[in-house]
């Protein structure tokens, strides 16, 4: 079920354009979850990896995750050569980030669509996620994380999917419900 799985979808630059519950809980759980709706607040998942500090935490490997991000990027600076908004989005990171203007000089282009990611979440722990990534005609990225069956890594997937699901919670709750849990859960074992 895709409730249970978490998705993003993101334009050309990186900006969400729409998450489910499940998606905003894993990667931007500080969020207002309804900011993909308002096109002037959505988060850019690009941004993300260098200049906020969640998201840096996020991945126990970030070298390797911004590396991607970058080639990414790079891969879509080719594509949209005479786009404004993505000469834009590179000089801003350029400036605000010596991480990325490093990456960026190496020219590398990323050509993968599947990546493994040990992710250190605060609510739920350590998780090693794959991230597939599913490209629109459009230049739309959808990008579906999964789990290991039978593995921590789902189960604590599960923990964060089932709590942010929870029913009569408001979207923006998904912290409380899930610390709470890890908590119950500490206690019962």
């Amino acid at each position: 079920m895709l409730t249970e799985v978490p998705v993003v979808v993101t334009g050309r630059y990186g900006d969400v354009l729409a998450w489910n519950r499940a998606g905003h809980a894993l990667y931007a759980g500080h969020f207002d979850p309804d900011a993909p709706d308002r096109p002037g607040e959505r988060p850019n998942m690009t941004r993300l990896v260098f200049l906020d500090a969640h998201t840096r935490d996020l991945y126990a490997d970030w070298p390797a995750k911004a590396r991607a991000v970058v080639g990414t990027l790079r891969l879509a600076s080719g594509q949209y050569p005479d786009d404004p908004g993505l000469a834009s989005l590179v000089g801003e990171l350029t400036v605000n980030s010596a991480e990325f203007a490093a990456m960026w000089a190496d020219h590398r282009v990323k050509t993968s669509d599947v990546a493994v990611h040990k992710m250190r979440h605060p609510l739920v722990g350590a998780m090693h996620v794959t991230q597939q990534t599913l490209h629109t005609e459009q230049g739309q990225n959808v990008v579906v994380a999964t789990t290991e069956a039978d593995s921590p890594s789902r189960a604590a997937m599960t923990l964060l999917t089932h709590s942010t699901a929870a029913p009569g919670l408001s979207a923006g709750r998904p912290k409380t419900i899930a610390k709470q849990t890890v908590k119950e859960t500490a206690k019962e074992t």
